[in-house]
């Protein structure tokens, strides 16, 4: 019996073997082919791009594929990691401010996983908000929970405030129309900037069905500003006007816009915290509701 079990292992053993052979020369003909692809290329490339001899082209493939490959994408790369970054942090927060139990369910998130040391777990859900189950309570419980509420909203709301008073004006300046900027508009620009964000809070107030939809155009919008930023910065475009370098070349202007942005940045904590409040009531409404049987009957 004991020589069966080892003729049994034996006999695994070398069928396992037998089958890894074909693997490796596998995965060896497909790195040989990809290395000769890059290879054969930059040569042809050096040739014909560059008009480098035969014997030269040759012994430039090193030097073609760290200098131009490498460091020529570092541009590509850098703008394209910006944009990921930004898109990320407007997508999350059009997840965020299209859902009323938002800030309890960052809360819970907080608690139940970043505090316990699950991090991966933690940025998971974090990236996937929207398919985070809704609590039963909208209120944060924590006094610290509220005080990062309050913090965020105020930061965010001033995040959009900017960005989209720049998207506003590069829209109406692209569309021929010129924008004075005056005492007048350092306030018209900021809150009709603000009341884009502010709009799809107040659908989630409301439970308007598409809040969600409305809040992903968000992301789209700052990706846009972002792109024709990095054009306008990278071609050295004298046309193009920047409503927020205006302001900050003027100092009157600079004060003004400042004013007004926090002003307008506690609107939507405000109503952040009356929200809260008329949920808080209602709970505790219900609950006298079901201690007293005189409010059942």
């Amino acid at each position: 019996m004991a020589c069966s079990e080892s003729d049994g292992l034996s006999a695994e053993s070398e069928a396992g073997s037998a089958g890894s052979q074909p693997r490796k020369q596998t995965t060896a003909k497909q790195t040989l082919v990809i290395v000769l692809m890059l290879l054969v290329w930059t040569y042809l490339y050096n040739r014909l791009i560059k008009g480098q001899g035969p014997v030269r082209a040759f012994f430039q493939i090193l030097d073609t594929i760290s200098d131009d490959f490498v460091m020529g994408s570092l541009v590509t790369i850098s703008v394209g990691v910006a944009i990921v970054c930004v898109f990320s942090i407007t997508k999350l927060y059009a997840q965020i401010v299209s859902n009323t139990h938002s800030f309890k369910i960052l809360e819970d998130l907080f608690y139940n996983d970043l505090k316990n040391g699950n991090v991966r777990e933690y940025l998971y859900k974090v990236l996937t908000f929207r398919d985070q189950p809704r609590p039963l309570k909208v209120c944060p419980e924590r006094v610290g929970s509220l005080l990062f509420s309050f913090s965020f909203i105020y930061l965010m709301s001033w995040v959009y405030l900017v960005l989209f008073s720049e998207a506003l004006f590069f829209v109406s300046w692209s569309a021929g129309v010129d924008l004075p900027i005056n005492e007048h508009n350092l306030l018209m620009m900021p809150t009709l900037a603000l009341a884009i964000p502010f709009s799809a809070r107040v659908m989630a107030y409301l439970k308007y069905p598409y809040a969600s939809d409305y809040a992903d155009f968000m992301p789209g919008a700052v990706f846009v500003l972002l792109l024709v930023a990095t054009l306008g910065y990278l071609f050295q475009s004298d046309d193009q006007k920047f409503f927020l370098l205006q302001v900050w070349e003027n100092r009157e202007y600079l004060i003004a816009f400042l004013k007004n942005g926090i002003f307008l940045a506690f609107i939507p904590v405000f109503f952040e915290a009356l929200y809260w409040l008329m949920e808080l009531n209602g709970k505790h409404v219900d609950e006298e509701a079901e201690d007293d049987p005189c409010l059942k009957e």
